[in-house]
């Protein structure tokens, strides 16, 4: 016999958003979780459309029980979404959720269906408030969050976001969103997040699988009142083994709002099936893996890890030194361009132990911008690294056609656009102003032109490099680079 807590009790509403909504009005009332079938009895089928967001309360459970759950066609609207979200009560200190959880069993699925084409940048002309009403999961001004083992598939902008919310946890994601339109992100913190770990993630993105975004936003403005803390802060992101063509992880923030106390680490590229060659003592080239997901392997994939990016909004917002600090980014398998970039002001940064293969052989690249005491320690390359555009047959300097990478350059005396391309290094200075910079452990490559390279102003210490005899430690014209052996 069904209770009322099964939305299929209310078969007889008239559409599935109804069902499900009125078992978790139902729950709220006594405190039971929800728990959503595979099979739907109103229309006998194994799936769920859903035409409105389903609103969870305080201390609303959700069991998503080896269902299907899907953006209706045509309908921008979340999947899940907390009551209070986006209402007056909402935006102020006695309307904050708490104790929220969305839990999978067996093979419970977030379909996005087919994408109505609003994105972040036409949503105003095509009537819709925000882009956020076509994530799947939108909380705002919740506390003490759970939601874990589920797999998303087409997603239709980020999958997740979560905006002033704190005491987070994420787990369990396994993400199939081939690039297929912008901003194809995994799971999103905004302005006012904190106290959260995100781990065990899977699967692809056709965009960032995890961004830490503090800027301008739509809750900014009527979340001022309130007086909570913007930055975001106390974020634990470890455990990933994915694929996108971005980062896996971004942290981004401008217009003085900060982002501190972050711990990124055991991260791995998951997009070739097996990198060993069955020849013994042999190693196969970088462009013959076998692809576990072709739709995004044929992209260049672009960074590891991505801290800050120069100019995002204008120049007179920029983040500047105090703004983000005290990162730790630990245990980086990439094949990426590059493992690991900082760009426009960082601080108290540590980075350990980076090892990049296939395609990439630049671990660590400072772009244009302020960096102050950075340790990176441990950066090592696969023996059968090649970049994309060289390769010992092709002759000539190793290099890679990237003089446009992390936006424009800070000086803006400088065309960048006649510059030549850079070369590689296992880390590269572009425009850099870096003090306080140490380096323990570099490892340079047969492939590369020197261990570090690039312009700027720069002082750092250096030990424990290893490198082929020939490979010079700073070689060629690297202006500005002081690096000091000890």
């Amino acid at each position: 016999m069904l209770d009322k807590f099964n939305p299929n009790f209310y078969a007889h509403l008239a559409d599935d958003s109804a069902m499900i909504q009125a078992a978790v009005d139902a729950a709220a009332e006594t405190g039971d979780a929800v728990t959503i079938p595979r099979h739907n009895a109103r229309t006998g089928k194994p799936i769920w459309d859903i035409c409105r967001a389903i609103l969870l309360y305080s201390g609303s459970i959700v069991y998503l029980d080896n269902c299907h759950l899907r953006q209706a066609d045509g309908i921008n609207t979340n999947i899940f979404r907390n009551s209070n979200n986006d209402t007056p009560a909402g935006f102020t200190r006695e309307g904050r959720q708490r104790n929220i959880s969305i839990i999978g069993l067996g093979h419970c699925l977030l379909d996005g269906g087919e994408h109505t084409g609003v994105t972040e940048d036409n949503y105003k002309e095509k009537g819709v408030k925000t882009a956020f009403e076509n994530c799947m999961i939108n909380f705002a001004n919740v506390e003490r969050i759970k939601i874990r083992d589920i797999n998303i598939t087409h997603h239709r902008y980020w999958s997740m976001v979560f905006h002033y919310c704190s005491h987070g946890q994420i787990s369990g994601i396994d993400f199939y969103g081939p690039y297929h339109w912008r901003n194809q992100d995994g799971i999103n913190l905004r302005s006012g997040c904190s106290h959260f770990n995100i781990e065990n993630l899977t699967g692809v993105t056709g965009d960032d699988i995890v961004a830490l975004t503090n800027l301008r936003n739509y809750y900014a403005e009527p979340m001022a009142p309130c007086g909570y803390d913007d930055s975001i802060h106390n974020v634990v992101i470890r455990n990933i083994r994915a694929t996108t063509r971005n980062s896996f992880v971004r942290l981004l923030n401008h217009g003085g709002r900060k982002i501190y106390n972050v711990l990124i680490q055991d991260i791995m590229f998951d997009c070739e099936s097996d990198p060993c060659d069955p020849r013994p003592g042999q190693f196969v080239k970088a462009g013959e893996y076998v692809p576990l997901h072709p739709e995004i392997y044929k992209f260049k994939q672009d960074y590891g890890i991505r801290i800050g990016t120069y100019n995002y909004y204008r120049t007179d917002t920029v983040s500047q030194l105090g703004d983000l600090y005290n990162i730790t980014i630990r245990n980086i398998t990439c094949r990426g361009l590059v493992g690991v970039c900082l760009s426009c002001a960082a601080q108290d940064i540590l980075i350990d132990n980076v090892r990049m293969y296939g395609n990439g052989l630049t671990g660590v690249f400072f772009a244009h911008g302020y960096m102050r005491n950075v340790v990176v320690r441990d950066v090592n390359f696969a023996p059968n690294d090649a970049p994309y555009e060289w390769n010992e047959s092709m002759g000539g300097v190793p290099h890679d056609n990237r003089s446009w990478e992390c936006e424009k350059y800070m000086n803006n005396d400088l065309d960048y656009a006649t510059l030549p391309d850079r070369q590689l290094c296992a880390v590269y200075f572009k425009e850099t102003n870096g003090r306080d910079l140490v380096f323990q452990g570099i490892h340079g490559h047969k492939n590369q032109t020197s261990v570090f390279g690039g312009f700027g102003d720069v002082k750092a210490t250096v030990s424990g490099v290893v490198k082929p005899d020939d490979l010079p430690l700073n070689g060629g014209a690297h202006v500005g680079i002081d690096i000091q052996e000890i």
